[in-house]
């Protein structure tokens, strides 16, 4: 790992939460009120979407350019994350129970993640399969080729 890196890694990270922090306060803001119009919800619920949507492309072009993140990892990212907030929201905010399932899922989720940053997977098959293919695939760049 680069370890000039971390303080980017740092700033992805909480812009990511912010982000979904916005998108799942938007998604949960209406629940409690069982009387709303779909317009009434709708205008309470897109200025957190809105929200979202710019931190987020700040946050996906920051992982892009400082190569912080593959695709498949911001996706992991994006799950986990939302994962732990709907369980608080659920838990603080509708008052709801978190399951021990919930908890399970969540680690699998998490193990998930740890995989693919790890690159466990590209890893053990090098080990089994012996050698590492070495040839550059021609139209791709060195960023955009990660194992």
């Amino acid at each position: 790992m680069d370890y000039s890196k971390i303080p980017h890694y740092i700033l992805f990270l909480f812009l990511f939460i912010v982000a979904q922090s916005f998108s799942m306060w938007g998604q949960y803001v209406t629940l409690p009120y069982k009387s709303l119009s779909m317009w009434e919800a709708y205008k309470m619920a897109i200025p957190f979407a809105l929200l979202d949507w710019f931190v987020m492309t700040f946050v996906v072009k920051m992982g892009e350019e400082y190569d912080l993140v593959t695709p498949t990892q911001d996706t992991f990212l994006l799950i986990i994350i939302q994962f732990i907030l709907v369980l608080i929201i659920n838990h603080f905010y509708l008052k709801q129970k978190v399951f021990r399932s919930d908890i399970i899922a969540f680690f699998i989720i998490l193990l998930g993640f740890l995989v693919s940053f790890l690159k466990l997977a590209t890893y053990a098959k090098n080990l089994i399969g012996g050698k590492k293919d070495t040839k550059k695939k021609e139209g791709y760049s060195k960023k955009n080729t990660r194992l």
